[in-house]
């Protein structure tokens, strides 16, 4: 770990399990959205998910937690998270905004303690995000 993980509220191994759990939130998503969707229209929403992934990754590599491949997974796309450290501070508001007015991950029915998830999510992305604003993390 490096100075921004300064006050983090996690730990390198709770943050890999969060980002694991996440994955497994997303493939239920996409698991409930199959009964009323198509594969290819479940494979956008999948897509659409993944930005949820990105901050999680920023914070993995910028973190000096390790390597963004111990994080990923094959349907993780590196050019979409590349665009996403484009314009990250108005972007990763936009996400923080959302995920606080609704849960993201009971779009398409519920999913038991995922509003747990979602407030760890908010508190890592917040600390990001504290992060870019100050300056101390430039991508």
């Amino acid at each position: 770990m490096n100075n921004l993980a300064n006050n983090f509220p996690f730990t390198k191994d709770d943050f890999g399990n969060l980002c694991a759990t996440v994955d497994l939130l997303i493939l239920n998503v996409c698991k409930n959205a199959s009964k009323q969707y198509s594969q290819t229209q479940v494979m956008k929403i999948l897509q659409g998910y993944q930005s949820l992934k990105y901050p999680l990754m920023a914070i993995w590599e910028s973190y000096g937690f390790g390597d963004i491949s111990e994080i990923s997974t094959e349907i993780t796309s590196p050019i979409y998270y590349q665009a996403f450290k484009v314009d990250t501070i108005n972007t990763l508001q936009d996400i923080i905004n959302g995920v606080i007015s609704q849960n993201p991950f009971d779009f398409y029915g519920k999913i038991n303690n995922s509003d747990k998830v979602v407030e760890k999510l908010v508190k890592a992305y917040r600390h990001l995000l504290a992060n870019l604003q100050s300056g101390r993390l430039v991508f």
